[in-house]
């Protein structure tokens, strides 16, 4: 027996002469020729394993298996292709290759040809369903020669589900259509319309306008199945267990399949290969002799497989460890990759009640479960919670997996409003407005809810699937950009666009926006840390020729390590060179040091701005502790050597202390430390500088032995 296949699809597809006629702006052989390449390109996307053969009616030549028996029926309908897996070769090919014929066909006699083709094709294989799809005109000047009944009995006997697509039908309702009754139609097409209308109402088939057609299957979804259950017993306690089944309910969808490497030109597929070497040179060792290592930084630690704990479960398992308030079931604490319904297992009328007593005792105390959930024995076993729902009069649990402790992350985030930052009555109330003016529930212009998550789709996949589709079919050509069906994804429905635009715009009368004034260090930030600068770009607040030298004529220059003259600009540049940042830290830590104890003139501009480059650059680089252990040390010093005017005067006056959590989320400074470090403490002051000075005689004594 052959590989297991979803679907096989015949596609009976009309390129008769009567498909030159006219459907509204475009011929109606163009129309059915973009839905074959539509339903072949969905075919390729989303279900990359269903079968797909061709039949073509109307065509010169003949070629079919019927007619090989029959030589006077069957005329003008050829068999395109083998059934198989619909690739873009195929695509190609008939995007080239398929051109309007001069003859018509019958599309009784297409169908019969059709279901044979199915029949042979996938005999000896399995398949969970056949289809026919059949587009045609039903314009043709004979009438239709099969009969009906024989030809509806056939399509039932063979398993087949039948959709046609034409154009001249109108909607009645949602889910039916019918041909239209316009005046000038020709008795052999009220013939063929009304047997086609007959076959489909025998059958149970399907009917299909090209506009509907083409709107679904301009977006790319997979095949939507019916859930498995996964049957288990919910176990409360020691004594209690309640027969259950969970079925999925939503997950977390995968779009495309794996990629392969392939060779630029020959397009074969890559190929790893590996190499192994001793002592740097090449050796084939014994595959036995390998086991697994990590690296960690340099080092090699090799990892055995038998240091593998062997974690053994009891098999799968629903268990529950307890109830909590729902309160306290927040929807961050909520993981994994999708949910699941769990229910009462069929049949089992006892389980069915004591769980809709479970959910509705769990629904009035507002309580949720948690439970411990192993799949089957060879599953990690996994925390779950159980929340109690309701919909459409059924109780059932929606089953949602929760984080171990170690999986929980800490954020601690500063209050958004303050005394001078609270918002007033009338702002609060234009958010409100906004809110109000922008609900989705009835937006849509029939009322519905726009955006439902059971109706919007995937952009970015549907994109990335459009832009595989034309690199496919066109490599040479440039990939298209966003187009409107799916820019239309994106906006706000239209008809609640003008209450939305006004009251966006209260919203942004509401809350003034007024530009801060640059202070200096502002100034300073944008022409250090942005050493290039678009030449183009308009000329913004200026800092004086004498306040900075420019980083654009420090670049000119062939800078090494950061000196005296220009520390701060030398410290920008060489990190935006990307050279060693704990290097360049150690090099403007020394150079502030002898700027401020060693040099001649104090040149407080030059220091303050090389103290402040570095505490602004550790900020950028995660690494606050790093200008917190030396603004501490540098204290000291000057507490020794009683500088306390120079500490006063920039480090406390232009706010470069310690960096708090506040300033930076890496910092463990709180900001009463922060606060507290800029104060001096006289006696902590006076024992330091008497030790140095008990240091400095000792060093002086020694030097005059």
């Amino acid at each position: 027996m052959g590989s297991s296949a979803k679907e096989a699809t015949v596609i009976v597809f009309d390129c008769g002469s009567s498909t030159a006629m006219r459907c509204d702006d475009e011929m109606f052989f163009d129309l059915s020729k973009a839905c074959l390449m539509k339903i072949l390109q969905r075919k390729i996307f989303t279900n990359p394993h269903d079968q797909v053969g061709m039949i073509l009616m109307g065509t010169d030549d003949t070629s079919n298996d019927l007619n090989a028996a029959a030589p006077g029926k069957y005329r003008n309908i050829s068999k395109a292709m083998n059934l198989g897996e619909a690739s873009w070769e195929m695509v190609e090919q008939f995007e080239q290759h398929l051109k309007i014929q001069s003859v018509d066909a019958d599309w009784t006699e297409a169908i019969e040809v059709a279901v044979d083709y199915l029949g042979k094709e996938t005999e000896g294989k399995k398949f969970k369903n056949f289809q026919i799809v059949l587009m045609t005109t039903f314009c043709t000047l004979q009438l239709p020669k099969g009969k009906i009944e024989e030809l509806a009995e056939e399509i039932r006997k063979a398993r087949v589900d039948l959709s046609v697509i034409t154009s001249n039908l109108y909607s009645i309702s949602e889910d039916e259509v019918a041909f239209s009754e316009r005046e000038g139609k020709s008795s052999s097409q009220k013939a063929h319309e009304d047997a086609i209308v007959k076959l489909i109402d025998e059958i149970d088939g399907i009917f299909c306008t090209f506009s509907n057609a083409l709107a679904q299957l301009t977006y790319f979804q997979q095949k939507k199945t019916r859930a498995m259950p996964w049957p288990c017993e919910l176990e409360i306690g020691s004594q209690l267990k309640i027969k259950t089944a969970a079925y999925l309910y939503t997950k977390r969808p995968t779009y495309l399949k794996s990629w392969k490497t392939v060779a630029e030109y020959t397009e074969e597929e890559a190929k790893v290969s590996y190499r192994h070497l001793k002592g740097g040179e090449g050796y084939q060792p014994e595959m036995e002799d390998l086991i697994k290592a990590y690296m960690y930084g340099s080092t090699i630690v090799p990892y055995d497989t038998e240091l593998d704990i062997d974690f053994k479960t009891s098999g799968k398992c629903l268990m529950c460890l307890g109830f909590t308030a729902e309160k306290y079931m927040r929807q961050k604490f909520f993981t994994g990759s999708g949910t699941h319904v769990v229910l009462p297992q069929k049949g089992c009328q006892v389980s069915a009640a004591m769980l809709t007593s479970l959910i509705a005792a769990m629904k009035n105390l507002g309580m949720v479960m948690i439970a411990r959930k192993v799949y089957n024995k060879s599953s990690k076993p996994k925390i779950v919670t159980l929340i109690p729902s309701e919909k459409q009069g059924i109780l059932f649990l929606t089953m949602i997996e929760v984080p171990f402790g170690d999986g929980l992350v800490d954020f601690h985030f500063n209050a958004f409003t303050d005394k001078k930052t609270e918002p007033s009555q009338d702002q609060y109330q234009a958010i409100d407005n906004l809110i109000d003016s922008m609900n989705l529930m009835e937006a849509t212009e029939d009322g519905q809810e726009a955006f439902s998550a059971r109706n919007t789709l995937n952009l970015p996949a549907q994109f990335r699937y459009r832009l595989l589709a034309a690199r496919a079919l066109n490599p040479s050509q440039p990939l298209p950009t966003l187009s409107e069906d799916l820019l239309e994804h994106l906006s706000i429905p239209k008809k609640i666009q003008p209450s939305a635009q006004e009251a966006a715009e209260n919203v942004k009368n509401s809350f003034k926006l007024t530009p801060k004034p640059q202070s200096r260090k502002d100034m300073w930030l944008k022409k250090l840390f942005k050493p290039l600068v678009d030449p183009t770009e308009a000329p913004t607040d200026q800092i004086p020729d004498n306040d900075a030298t420019s980083v654009l004529n420090v670049v000119e220059q062939d800078i090494v390590e950061v000196g005296t003259v220009s520390p701060a600009e030398d410290f920008a540049f060489l990190m935006h060179r990307g050279d060693k940042f704990s290097t360049l830290c150690a090099q403007i830590q020394r150079v502030i040091a002898n700027l401020v104890f060693s040099a001649a003139v104090m040149q407080k501009e030059k220091i303050v701005k090389a103290i402040f480059a570095f505490r602004e650059a550790v900020k950028v680089m995660h690494a606050p502790y790093s200008y917190n252990e030396w603004i501490t040390e540098f204290k000291e010093r000057l507490v020794e050597r009683k500088r306390g005017e120079f500490w006063a005067d920039v480090v406390v006056q232009e706010g470069l202390g310690l960096i708090s959590a506040t300033e930076h989320s890496d910092s463990t400074v709180k900001d009463e430390e922060a606060k507290k470090f800029y104060e001096i403490d006289p006696d902590s002051a006076s024992a330091k500088a008497t030790a140095a000075a008990a240091s400095t005689n000792v060093d002086d004594l020694f030097d005059e032995m």
